[in-house]
């Protein structure tokens, strides 16, 4: 009986040996799988803290090739400013002389191109001016041509032939008061032959100097004197034709004609504006903006502009410029900002106010 419970005791326990070695088996391949395991390491999440305005205008999206969408976005930085619409190029026209109106070619809100006639004065007296001027200018050049050729062939022909004619004179005279006995007669001097050689002496004279004359032109002074007098003419023939084109308007540029001020018939004066033209495709906001609120401001930033007179329409523009002068008024000291409008049909134009919204990139 005895033997029996030792053999199940012992049958018992290697049982339980065998269970023991089973679970030690089980979990050493446990471990091994585990061990060949990388473990990950830790990422530590990227935080961005975005700002809490709303974005101000929409959105621009950028696809690369990946299919992955990179958001780039406006939003308003809090600084606004009020200022007003003006072309960036714009001008008012007026004549530079006083006068009546004689035409007016455009109306208010043509489209012209430079060079296009607006307006002229009646010009009946300046074209006479300019006529008389123009006739002394060509008399003065022919002169000034004529001195500066000096005489022809045929002047100096006709002043050597006066000149041997005039020698021949003097020979016949010369012999006539020898044959009376000349220096030698002491009444020489009261006879006809004396007086006759003395004329033709004279005569002689005046044909060397023609001669003379002839052949030595023009002089250095005679080509001055000809000069100044044709400089001279042609300063008050310029003078005339300006007066002429101040009695007319011209585009100086491509635009729009805003406003037209006097009517046919009526007088102007020198330097009164008569037309204002300007290029409506090339807009700008002037705003001044208070030193506090520079450092939000930098050339090119974007911004968004309301027009109050198109409906609260909202357009979009750039920086363009930044004053350089800061002006006082009441205490508050501000800085011209000027800003160029971006392209739209929006009708605009001069004088009409706008809020400019400054906007940052996130």
């Amino acid at each position: 009986m005895l033997s029996l419970k030792n053999n199940f005791v012992r049958i018992a326990i290697g049982v339980v040996v065998l269970v023991i070695l089973a679970l030690a088996a089980v979990v050493g391949l446990a471990l091994n799988r585990a061990a060949t395991v990388a473990v990950a390491p830790t990422v530590t999440p990227l935080v961005v803290q975005l700002p809490t305005q709303v974005p101000a205008t929409p959105t621009s999206v950028a696809a690369n090739s990946n299919n992955a969408r990179t958001q780039v976005r406006y939003v308003a930085t809090g600084i606004k400013a009020t200022g007003s619409l003006v072309s960036a190029k714009q001008a008012g026209l007026s004549f530079a002389i006083g006068g009546r109106v004689k035409e007016i070619n455009v109306e208010e809100g043509a489209k012209i191109k430079a060079g296009a006639a607006i307006a002229s004065l009646d010009t009946g007296t300046l074209d006479s001016t300019v006529a008389q001027a123009q006739a002394a200018f060509d008399m003065a050049k022919a002169s000034f041509l004529s001195v500066k050729a000096g005489p022809n062939a045929d002047q100096v022909a006709v002043a050597k032939a006066n000149l041997a004619q005039a020698k021949a004179a003097v020979d016949q005279a010369q012999a006539a008061y020898d044959r009376i006995g000349g220096a030698t007669n002491p009444f020489s001097a009261l006879t006809p032959q004396a007086l006759a050689l003395q004329q033709t002496t004279n005569a002689f004279n005046a044909a060397v100097a023609q001669y003379n004359l002839a052949v030595n032109h023009p002089t250095d002074t005679e080509l001055a004197i000809a000069g100044a007098s044709l400089a001279q003419a042609q300063a008050a023939l310029d003078a005339a034709k300006v007066s002429l084109a101040n009695a007319r308007i011209v585009a100086p540029f491509d635009g729009t004609v805003l406003a037209i001020n006097p009517k046919v018939g009526e007088a102007v004066s020198a330097n009164a504006v008569v037309a204002t033209l300007a290029d409506l495709k090339n807009m700008q906001v002037i705003v001044n903006l208070d030193e506090n609120s520079l450092t939000g401001a930098k050339v090119g930033q974007n911004v968004s502009l309301t027009v109050d007179a198109i409906g609260g329409t909202v357009l979009t523009g750039k920086v363009r410029k930044i004053g350089l002068l800061g002006t006082a008024t009441t205490g508050v000291v501000s800085v011209p900002v000027t800003i160029d409008v971006d392209p739209t049909d929006a009708p605009i134009y001069p004088g009409l106010s706008a809020t400019v919204e400054f906007q940052t990139e996130q």
